[in-house]
C-alpha cells in the first residue's frame, strides 16, 4: 500500500497560527492532515513547524521540499510523515532512512485547502466548514 493511502482525504495548509482556532477537535470532524502552506517548510524550518503544530491532532506534514538534509532531520525528530522532492541518490536515502525513523515519505505534495494569509473573511471561513463537514 501506498504511503498517500494511508493519509486523510482532507488536508488543510497552515501559514501560522492564527487559522488554528477555525480547525475543529478531532471528534468534530472527519479525519484531516495539516500542512505548511507551500514554500513554509524549507523557509520557517523544523521547529517553527514543530512548535506550530505541537497541540493538535491527527497527521502533520512536513514539507522539506527539494532540500534531503532537511526532511532526514525531520524524520530524526520524529516526524511521521515529511514530503521531500529531491531526486536521485538523497531521495533513495531518505527513503531508507524514513522506516529507520518510524516516518513516511511523500515525494509530491498532496492536494489541500489553502485559505492565505489572515484575516480571514466569511467567505474562506465556510470554505473551512464546507470543506471540514461530515459526509451525509
Amino acid at each position: 500500500m501506498k504511503p498517500e493511502a494511508l493519509l486523510p482525504r482532507r488536508v488543510i495548509a497552515l501559514y501560522d497560527r492564527s487559522l488554528l482556532a477555525y480547525l475543529p477537535p478531532p471528534d468534530e470532524a472527519p479525519p484531516y492532515a495539516v500542512i505548511p502552506a507551500p514554500g513554509l517548510g524549507p523557509i520557517m524550518g523544523l521547529p517553527w513547524w514543530l512548535a506550530l503544530t505541537q497541540d493538535l491532532h491527527g497527521p502533520k506534514l512536513f514539507d522539506a521540499g527539494s532540500a534531503p538534509a532537511l526532511a532526514a532531520l525531520a524524520l530524526r525528530e520524529g516526524v511521521a510523515w515529511v514530503i521531500c522532492t529531491a531526486r536521485g541518490p538523497a531521495l533513495e536515502t531518505i527513503r531508507a532512512l524514513a522506516p529507520l525513523c518510524g516516518g513516511q515519505i511523500l515525494t509530491s505534495r498532496p492536494d489541500a485547502l489553502t485559505l492565505g494569509r489572515p484575516p480571514y473573511n466569511a467567505y474562506r471561513l465556510t470554505q473551512l466548514s464546507r470543506y471540514l463537514a461530515r459526509e451525509s
